[in-house]
């Protein structure tokens, strides 16, 4: 064991009595055994920080730190990457489950690989850890047990597909994070600051997928992602991150019909959530008519399905028909 490479995983942690210990537990459980655990507690108001403590007490390769107030989830993540240390870093979450192979698998990878990062494929749990299937990949990809991308190749897959890249997968070279990558910039980039640090990495060295689920990622309806999806009645913070390169990359000449696609589903989500709570939402604002995103939908049955459910809101809006529109918008989300 004295002959493995350090690994180091932060977590940072709010308000996650219920999941933390299910968490900790499957870190301490890894085949690979010479890891230390942070944990950075961004000011719980419940008992998170009693079940930390005897964990810290517990365990000699735990360590928990707790901010003296809630300085949001980006800098929070920032605060890890500062903790980090030895050779591989890891930014889990606290209420996901990881495989006890997970550490083993992606330490292979970054040792063999000239990579920057390593990612994997998720299953997806509920609040009481019931598998509920598994996180979206690209049909394309998974044919093969682990694929590399430079960022032109990643980026490319993001514009077609959305971002895939599920944050709490990711483990990284210690040195790459700390002196190159440094921050997460929530406030450039909002809630997709991950998606650019991915990017920043795939800029400095090829990025590795491994399409193994290792991962259960928790998506009940308490979670902050959860919450973000179904109640947000702006556009993504993605697409901050997107314009932001396509800006810094006009030479690449990226597919904007991609782009344009992207937008428009994200636009039928905001509307959905709009009409949930209660919001007024136009028919001008559904716009089914856009070259670009139809030359998209009727070689893809997903994009097809989609944009025939913008058809429906847009009808059933027009119609009036309020009771059969939620009904709709609730069945899509489950």
């Amino acid at each position: 064991m004295n002959n493995q490479a350090l690994v180091c995983i932060c977590i940072p942690s709010y308000n996650n009595k219920d999941t933390i210990s299910e968490t900790l537990n499957s870190i301490l459980n890894q085949s690979y055994k010479k890891i230390k655990i942070k944990i950075f507690d961004n000011a719980s108001t419940d008992e998170s920080m009693h079940i930390l403590k005897e964990y810290e007490s517990k365990y000699t390769n735990i360590e928990v730190y707790q901010n003296k107030e809630n300085i949001g989830a980006e800098a929070n993540f920032t605060k890890c990457i500062e903790g980090l240390e030895g050779d591989y870093g890891a930014i889990y979450h606290a209420d996901d489950i990881y495989s006890p192979s997970m550490v083993e698998t992606q330490v292979d990878y970054l040792s063999k690989k000239d990579i920057s990062a390593v990612f994997v494929r998720a299953n997806l749990i509920d609040e009481n850890s019931n598998n509920i299937g598994e996180q979206y990949f690209p049909d394309e990809l998974k044919n093969k047990p682990y694929h590399q991308f430079n960022f032109e190749q990643i980026f490319s897959l993001i514009l077609k597909y959305d971002n895939f890249l599920i944050t709490p997968s990711v483990m990284a070279r210690v040195d790459i994070y700390k002196n190159k990558i440094k921050s997460w910039n929530g406030k450039k980039f909002k809630t997709s600051a991950d998606l650019d640090v991915w990017l920043r990495f795939s800029e400095i060295k090829d990025i590795g997928i491994i399409t193994n689920k290792l991962i259960s990622y928790r998506m009940s309806t308490s979670s902050f992602s959860y919450r973000v999806k179904y109640s947000r009645i702006q556009p993504r913070d993605m697409f901050l991150v997107i314009d932001f390169y396509l800006d810094q990359y006009t030479t690449l000449n990226f597919d904007k019909e991609d782009y344009e696609y992207l937008k428009f589903k994200d636009n039928i989500l905001v509307i959905g959530n709009m009409i949930l709570n209660d919001k007024f939402a136009k028919l001008n604002e559904i716009v089914l008519l856009n070259s670009k995103v139809l030359s998209k939908i009727f070689f893809n049955k997903q994009k097809f399905k989609i944009y025939v459910y913008a058809a429906l809101i847009k009808l059933l809006l027009l119609c009036n028909f309020r009771t059969l529109l939620i009904r709709l918008i609730k069945k899509q989300i489950t």
